[in-house]
């Protein structure tokens, strides 16, 4: 295994829900997500708008690059974009280890879409203080 593969490391992704998924499968996601993640020492933020899902996802580089494998081949998710990659310095999420919140902001998360890198994080970041976010 790279040296770097312990390292922090980010994801942040937008997808859309399969057509034929009910959006109560989000409860279900988060459900086996969360425990998951804590083991691994993944955190982050998923937003879901009721059609788009977008996550910021932190941790070490060996656990996330697996988990957004498993996040392309799920058949909930469609159109899986990775808006942003890269080595992180530290942590931006401490309180919990998988947040959670809805939208009904269709505008600001769509206006995420057009942008990548690190400005789509710092836009989506920007954005997480207006968000009602559940732990």
């Amino acid at each position: 295994m790279p040296a770097d593969a312990h390292s922090l490391y980010e994801f942040f992704y937008t997808s859309q829900l399969d057509p034929q998924t009910s959006p109560t499968v989000v409860g279900q996601i988060l459900s086996t997500a969360r425990p998951h993640n804590a083991r691994m020492g993944v955190s982050g933020l998923l937003v879901f708008d009721g059609l788009r899902f977008f996550q910021h996802l932190e941790g070490p580089r060996a656990a996330l690059e697996p988990l957004m494998g498993r996040i392309v081949g799920d058949i909930r998710h469609q159109d899986v974009r990775i808006l942003h990659e890269g080595v992180l310095l530290q942590r931006r999420y401490h309180r919990f280890d998988m947040g959670y919140a809805q939208t009904d902001d269709l505008d600001a998360l769509a206006a995420l879409i057009s942008l990548s890198g690190v400005p789509a994080v710092e836009r989506f970041l920007h954005m997480r203080a207006g968000f009602d976010i559940q732990a």
